[in-house]
């Protein structure tokens, strides 16, 4: 038989003995426990009774219970289904008094209805700790677990932890800021002050785990909490938002692992996302880069903006096949274009734009690895500096109507090959955008680098983390600015909606990280120990690092924007008429064969605020002239 209707028939028939018995021992009692009483329990009042009892069980159905679900809802279900079979019984026996024919029927119903409540609630009780006692027989095979919050959320936790036995958790202590909570019980668990004897908490109940179950959780107290476990090697869950929940029902396989966005020091951003709708939809959008960390992400995000259609350029052919697949839909629909292409072949860019006619450009092709542009400095200026010209100067001639190009913090007083590279692309469109008979708006974003994107240290370490190699850092004092992909994205998207053309859009991204804090936190979050299972290596600064980035240089003014996370950057213009010829001079050295010095020596002519750091071409330094 199938078990589902077993159970129900085994506590059906249970209800109905209860029933029974209650009924027999309430004659009993009402008559002084005289045993010749009890002839009346074969009469047709107890059949009667019995009837109108499995009739309400029936309608009410208080026999449906799950076990390990049972509660208050189960409990009223017998009260109700009990409560109005004796008022049925009661109307009955007044309408028809031969059906209980005794002296005192009110006493016996009476004494009948709270001696049957007893047993059918206490069945239910019963199967609940029965239930609960098997599931804690088998929990010393779990993993001793700590939740964060004895409130609403860390209790409705604990329950879908109680009620699911897919998962491998048992939940020994609670933590709770609420002075009011400590030292008390939820549910026979006891709930500690985080502040006072952690680290003691943690050893005595030998914890591993720890779920974070408390809704807006400060920013700051977040990763006290997370430090403080990672220091005990204890593995860190959290809840997702409420809306991310499965048809608004919390599961187990819904705790998610904390990864580095959860450490990062600062408020998530919030964009205008009706704002870039309004913008893009309905646009042909042009991507260049588009397989890359950034681009592939701008590419996913415009296609939720519902452009006619957005046409991807890159010259990797493997990443960029790896994009149409997971954009298959998107691919099949023809709302997403993916081409071959190179930003400095001219004449392949001026095919797409003449075939698609693109209304805007988003440009994130682009070389970004310091130490392999310190060597190729040439490679950087063909692809950072011709490529940004041949794809704004095509902007300029297809009237696109906005060109946003995505910086970097590397621009600021630069250090080496790469940030100048870049930094020549910045002042370049930026003159472009002043051009007399311009009619495209040229926009630039610039923001520090972006948490797992390709040539990052994130991969960098994971790997080696994953091999049990020691995690190299260039010096233990070197850091850098962070932000996640997707907020990268959305202020690239931003820029390009509020941006009237010539902006510098700087992305206020909280306190610089330390590596080799970072390395730490990558090995605490593999569950390993820093020093122990992996040591942390300084192998010295790389040709072009600096110890630190900045944002903006001290000589521009910083304009605040609509959005508090959001400014300008009010830096030196150039004009089109004394940039251009500079331009095309490094350029043609570039592509007809200057030497890396000359190529280099060129570019700090032109950027005179570029000085080398840590790299053989800072002898340059006190030869430039800047050109006149």
């Amino acid at each position: 038989m199938n078990r589902r209707y077993a159970s129900k028939i085994f506590v059906f028939g249970w209800d109905v003995f209860f029933a029974a018995c209650s009924f027999y021992f309430a004659i009993l009692v009402t008559n002084n426990f005289d045993l010749s009483s009890t002839a009346v329990f074969f009469s047709t009042g107890t059949l009667v009774l019995l009837l109108l009892r499995m009739a309400t069980y029936y309608y009410i159905k208080p026999y449906s219970i799950v076990m390990r679900h049972v509660g208050e809802r189960d409990y009223k279900n017998i009260f109700s289904a009990v409560t109005l079979s004796t008022v049925l019984f009661l109307l009955a026996d007044f309408l028809f008094p031969q059906i209980l024919d005794v002296e005192n029927p009110l006493a016996i119903i009476t004494v009948d209805y709270f001696l049957l409540l007893f047993p059918t609630v206490g069945l239910r009780l019963g199967l609940r700790f029965l239930h609960d006692y098997l599931i804690k027989s088998k929990e010393s095979y779990r993993t001793n677990t700590a939740i964060y919050g004895a409130g609403e959320l860390g209790a409705l936790v604990a329950g879908v932890l109680k009620h699911n036995t897919s998962h491998n958790y048992r939940i020994v202590a609670y933590f709770d800021d609420n002075p009011q909570m400590w030292k008390k019980s939820l549910n026979g668990v006891r709930i500690y002050n985080p502040n006072k004897s952690f680290d003691a908490v943690i050893k005595k109940h030998n914890i591993k785990v720890a779920i974070i179950g408390i809704n807006a959780l400060p920013d700051k107290r977040r990763l006290e909490f997370i430090d403080a476990c990672l220091a005990n090697q204890v593995k860190v869950l959290k809840v997702p938002p409420t809306q991310s929940w499965i048809n608004g029902t919390l599961g187990v396989r819904q705790l998610t692992k904390i990864n580095l966005e959860d450490l990062l020091d600062r408020d998530p951003i919030r964009l205008d996302h009706e704002m870039i709708q309004h913008s893009v939809k309905d646009r042909v959008v042009l991507v260049t880069g588009c397989a890359g960390s950034i681009g592939s992400e701008i590419v996913r995000q415009l296609l939720h903006y519902e452009p006619r259609v957005v046409i991807g350029v890159d010259q990797a052919e493997t990443p960029l096949a790896q994009l149409k697949l997971s954009l298959a839909d998107e691919v099949k629909a023809g709302t997403f274009i993916g081409m071959i292409g190179d930003v400095k072949d001219g004449h392949k860019i001026r095919r797409i734009f003449e075939q698609f006619r693109p209304e805007y450009v988003f440009h994130a092709a682009a070389y970004k690895h310091v130490p392999i542009m310190e060597i190729f400095p040439e490679e950087a200026v063909k692809v950072n500096v011709l490529g940004t010209k041949t794809v704004a100067d095509l902007s300029v001639r297809y009237r696109v109507k906005k060109f946003v190009m995505i910086s970097t913090d590397k621009v600021v007083n630069p250090g080496n090959v790469m940030g100048a590279s870049k930094r020549l692309a910045e002042m370049y469109v930026q003159a472009l955008n002043f051009k007399v008979n311009n009619y495209t708006q040229f926009i630039t974003t610039r923001f520090g680098n972006v948490l797992g994107s390709n040539g990052s240290v994130i991969p960098i370490f994971k790997d080696q983390i994953e091999r049990r190699d020691p995690v190299t850092v260039t010096h233990p004092d070197v850091t850098r600015y962070f932000m996640t992909i997707p907020e990268a994205c959305q202020l690239v998207l931003e820029a390009g909606t509020i941006g009237n053309g010539g902006e510098i859009f700087v992305f206020d991204m909280g306190k610089p990280v330390r590596i080799v804090n970072l390395a730490r936190k990558m090995i605490q979050l593999a569950g390993l120990t820093p020093g122990k299972d992996i040591d942390i290596v300084f192998t010295g600064l790389r040709p072009g690092e600096k110890l630190t980035e900045e944002l903006f240089n001290q000589q521009e003014d910083l304009i605040p924007t609509h959005h508090p996370k959001i400014r300008k950057a009010a830096v030196i213009t150039y004009t089109y008429e004394e940039l251009k010829p500079k331009i095309e001079e490094l350029v043609e050295g570039a592509l007809n064969g200057f030497s890396t010095e000359e190529v280099v020596s060129l570019m700090k002519r032109i950027v005179p605020e570029y000085r080398s750091q840590n790299s053989e071409y800072a002898a340059l330094d006190r030869e430039k002239k800047p050109i006149a």
